[in-house]
């Protein structure tokens, strides 16, 4: 599945996320349609990947990055995460880089969207809400 066959709706991304679950008991809280930007030093800016973030009752945070050709899924354990910063970006976006550590580092560019026009995401702002108060409380427990 590639950007140019997801139907980019609500129904679609909990399908989705779904599929990421470990456990029978376990589901999706809180998801959003998002953005996603290259990390690393020779990361493009001009790169467009979109996707879908949310959070778990078992405190783990799923997704799918999608680009052109491809989607990547992306499960994250909130106890592995070693940094995150939270931090404003236009029209009331939010941008969100976490580093997390499994078997070796990995870094995540995020950028939550309060709403999404034209598309069917009734839920989005509540869902941008929970996210964003997860990761803020996450960011202060970090910090020294």
């Amino acid at each position: 599945m590639s950007m140019f066959t997801m139907k980019f709706n609500e129904d679609e991304m909990l399908t989705m996320l779904n599929e990421l679950l470990l456990d029978y008991d376990e589901t999706v809280e809180a998801a959003v349609y998002c953005s996603f930007k290259d990390t690393g030093f020779f990361a493009s800016s001009r790169h467009l990947m979109t996707g879908y973030l949310g959070i778990t009752n078992r405190n783990r945070i799923v997704g799918y990055c999608c680009d052109m050709l491809t989607k990547k899924p992306i499960q994250i354990e909130m106890n592995n995460i070693t940094k995150i910063k939270v931090s404003g970006g236009l029209f009331g976006q939010k941008n969100v880089y976490v580093e997390h550590f499994s078997d070796r580092l990995y870094k995540m560019k995020a950028t939550l969207i309060p709403k999404v026009y034209g598309r069917k995401f009734p839920n989005q702002r509540e869902n941008f809400t929970t996210l964003l108060d997860v990761f803020t409380e996450k960011q202060r427990q970090l910090q020294p």
